[in-house]
């Protein structure tokens, strides 16, 4: 017989249900303010539809009914996500329907089967106090656990991998399909490092090179330098700009009309009354001012121009002429004729030495880090081992601290610890369901949180190259610090003295595991329901946007120290936020794996959680589509992290099952679901082998036959037979077609996601090359920017219809021009 555990390792209902209500408050009346606010300040929780003029995909509109936007957004389609936000948007909410699946499949069961048979033989759910429950005993009943346990443990296993399969093939397919089609600049780009030096001397000696491979015809190459004196030139361009700005803005004064039109404007009041200008011009102070900061501003200008115009041939891609000298990186980006031709250099080792001429997918433009190409691979490497250090430093710190949050959950480990605490918690019951049922799992939250932030800081220094790899890099960061710190060292905490025990008798690890995490189970129910029901209506509030800006800097007059100028005002007020997947997807998962852990065991924890990924898909999807972004263009790959941390939760739950059933005497059941281990790892070396590939990797036959994917690549059982003969007569019939008719050019589909319009009219440059050197901003409305210039525009940019001019004195102009750049910006 298995001791029964001590009390206070269990959630009591009293804790449960006063965290239910907590949450279920402040979750509704969250709820129910944001469906009152979304109509009356779209500039925060619809800001995207504000930014959706003619150059943009139309969102789908929502009705101005109170709750019908629930209903239209979860109506929306795959196709629009892609169109309004992305790959990457549709393969992050991909996993909540997996998840939502899964988990209302196992529910279904749970419910009907598992909960009945619990309660009439007196099986334990982990959930509930056995005290309160008449004849109920911690030990699992002889049948429960030699019968129904491990046919439930199987039966959940298969449930998990037929919809891990099933939505995995459905993300391939999507991708592969979609960018198949697609022939933008990013997907007939290759990036090559470790260049040798006699192929630095021009892009023709490298173009011919791989010409000469046979591998496809090379349109233009872009060798890489160390472009830190421009960014230093620029960064004190932004200083004299910012200066400037906050000048104009205390001089002139703003007239802010942010709520009462569609499109916000913030404008300098001598455009409405233009006698203010003498008014201002009066002011010699000001006016000294202006003038040394505007003479600075020119200074830097000239030198900027002098480079972009003088000192950069594009033909060449070699600095020339009187400018500073560039370091040449020994990297490239080489841009192919076709989709194809990128993807099979990708794939090619191109020089039989080590660490030389090596080939990967260029990241799209707008994602390259260009400051961290400076860095030399082994640079990179020294600032790895870096971050790895200072990260493995932070954990001790952590580890100490969720030790101490693990005594808020034991009554007896308070007492021992915190005497004078245990005294005054015996003498008051409803603060001890507060500090050991409410409290633990809202600073975990809160610690949480910030630690997300502080690896994604670390991450951003370690040199990656782009965008995506920092966010894929700070997902992998703070999943393994919510893993490894929240569930093995909290968990373990009740066993950490047994440590050296366990590698002396392995057999030991399923059973202490299965006995610290069976002493969990309250903590995580109540964490699950403070996440679902409490955080997601306060994240789609966006508590901190609406209570920080429009409420307390109100009341305390604090508004204008933290928004001054019109560009402070655009930012926050027209710019979408911006959604990284390093801070929101580990949370998830790491929910993912507490609620399989429990599906069997506690119908609780799958209820809740079934709840809190409904909630999540609801809310996430209609923050993707009308008011976040997601600049980076990792093209889905986020899915692979998916995938095995999934098959990770998969592990821990069939051994969780296997040391729950030996605690129980039920020894042979053990046994018999010990394979289940060895199949999940089976599972992951099938993906790792045959779909890993077609998450980094376009098919050829793929971009062959992009426009009718889903009749060539149906599956097995929808594929129709064909005659091989016939096909291949088929096909030559259309490539004698196309031979003669060489003009008709093949039908393209539409413009599939929203990543090749991001990229249209721009190639691997770099960027401060070309950027306009506009003047600083005294105003906005929506895209139209109005600024000061110092000088005449020239006659080519005042015939360009986005630009007019407002008013003019002797020493400055005001114009309004209209800027094309991109969501985020």
């Amino acid at each position: 017989m298995v001791d029964k555990p001590s009390p206070t390792l269990y959630l009591s209902e009293r804790v449960f249900y006063l965290q239910l209500a907590i949450c279920s408050v402040i979750g509704l009346s969250s709820f129910l303010l944001f469906c009152f606010l979304r109509r009356r300040w779209p500039h925060i929780y619809a800001v995207r539809v504000l930014r959706n003029d003619g150059d943009h995909r139309p969102l789908p509109k929502l009705p101005p009914t109170l709750f019908g936007w629930v209903s239209k957004v979860l109506r929306i389609t795959d196709e629009e996500v892609l169109g309004c936000s992305g790959l990457d948007a549709y393969v992050f909410l991909t996993y909540f329907r997996m998840a939502i699946a899964i988990f209302a499949t196992i529910g279904v069961f749970a419910v009907a089967v598992l909960a009945p048979l619990r309660y009439y033989y007196g099986g334990s759910d982990m959930v509930e106090d056995p005290e309160h429950k008449k004849g109920h005993n911690s030990q699992l009943s002889p049948w429960l656990s030699k019968l129904v346990y491990p046919v439930a443990t199987y039966l959940f296993s298969g449930i998990v991998y037929f919809y891990l399969y099933h939505y995995t093939q459905r993300v391939l397919r999507t991708r592969q399909k979609y960018l198949a089609s697609q022939d933008s600049i990013t997907d007939r780009t290759i990036r090559i490092d470790n260049v040798p030096s006699r192929f630095l001397r021009s892009p023709t000696t490298l173009t011919k090179f791989i010409g000469d491979l046979g591998i496809g015809k090379v349109t233009d190459v872009k060798f890489i330098y160390d472009w830190t004196p421009m960014e230093r030139l620029f960064d004190r361009r932004k200083e004299y700009l910012r200066k400037l700005e906050d000048s104009y803005a205390t001089h002139y004064e703003l007239s802010i009309d942010i709520y009462n039109t569609r499109t916000p404007m913030v404008v300098p009041k001598v455009l409405i009354d233009p006698g203010l200008v003498n008014h201002v011009d009066r002011k010699d102070e000001f006016h000294q001012e202006i003038r040394s900061l505007a003479s600075e501003l020119d200074h830097v200008n000239a030198q900027i121009r002098d480079i972009q115009h003088n000192g950069y041939n594009s033909q060449t891609s070699m600095m020339v002429g009187n400018v500073p000298p560039f370091r040449q990186i020994r990297s490239a980006f080489v841009t192919m004729d076709s989709v194809a031709s990128a993807q099979m250099a990708a794939q090619t080792v191109l020089d039989p030495r080590v660490y030389t001429l090596s080939v990967n997918l260029a990241p799209a433009p707008m994602d390259i880090l260009w400051g961290n190409y400076r860095y030399s691979w082994k640079e990179r490497i020294v600032r790895g081992y870096l971050v790895t250090f200072v990260i493995v430093l932070s954990y001790s710190v952590i580890s100490f601290l969720a030790s101490q949050l693990a005594v808020l959950l034991s009554e007896t480990k308070i007492d021992k610890q915190w005497p004078w605490l245990g005294r005054i918690l015996d003498d008051h019951d409803w603060l001890k369901l507060v500090v050991t049922g409410i409290l633990p799992p809202f600073l975990f939250s809160m610690l949480n949180l910030s630690m997300l932030y502080f690896y994604r800081y670390l991450t951003q220094k370690q040199g990656y190259l782009s965008n995506s790899d920092v966010e894929l890099s700070t997902l992998s960061k703070n999943f393994f610090y919510v893993f490894f710190i929240w569930f093995l060292v909290f968990v373990a905490s009740n066993t950490i003295t047994d440590y050296l025990n366990y590698i002396k008798d392995t057999t030991k690890i399923a059973q202490e595991l299965a006995k610290s995490l069976r002493g969990f189970a309250g903590f995580y129910v109540n964490l699950i329901l403070l996440q679902g029901l409490a955080q997601f209506p306060v994240k789609l509030l966006q508590i901190g946007d609406f209570v920080i800006l429009n409420v307390l800097a109100r009341l305390f007059l604090f508004k204008d120290y933290l928004l001054k100028t019109p560009r402070d005002y655009r930012a926050y007020y027209y710019t979408p936020q911006v959604f990284d997947f390093g801070i929101n997807m580990p949370q998830h998962l790491f929910i993912f794996i507490v609620i399989l852990i429990y599906s069997v065991v506690s119908t609780k924890i799958v209820t809740s959680g079934l709840l809190y990924f409904g909630l999540g898909y609801l809310v996430y999807k209609y923050q993707l589509i009308y008011n976040f972004v997601h600049p980076p263009h990792s093209t889905g790959k986020v899915w692979v992290m998916i995938f095995r941390r999934i098959v990770l939760a998969l592990v821990i739950f069939q051994l969780f099952m296997c040391g729950t059933l030996a605690l129980s005497n039920a020894y042979w059941a053990s046994v018999v679901c010990v394979p289940l281990v060895f199949g999940s790892l089976f599972v992951l070396w099938n993906f790792e082998r045959y779909y890993t590939p077609l998450v980094d990797f376009i098919a050829l036959r793929a971009i062959l036959s992009p426009f009718d994917y889903d009749s060539q690549f149906a599956s097995d059982d929808e594929e129709r037979p064909l005659d091989v003969c016939s096909e291949l007569e088929d096909n030559e019939e259309a490539i004698e077609s196309t031979s003669r008719a060489p003009s008709v050019a093949p039908p393209r589909r539409r413009r599939s996601t929203i990543e090749e319009e991001r990229e249209q009219n721009t190639d691997y440059t770099y960027p401060r090359l070309v950027d306009p050197l506009d003047g600083p901003w005294v105003g906005f409305e929506g895209d139209y920017i109005s600024m000061v210039e110092y000088h005449l525009p020239s006659a080519g940019e005042l015939d360009d219809p986005d630009l007019s001019i407002i008013s003019t004195t002797e020493s400055e102009m005001i114009i309004k021009k209209r800027l094309r750049v991109p969501e985020w910006e």
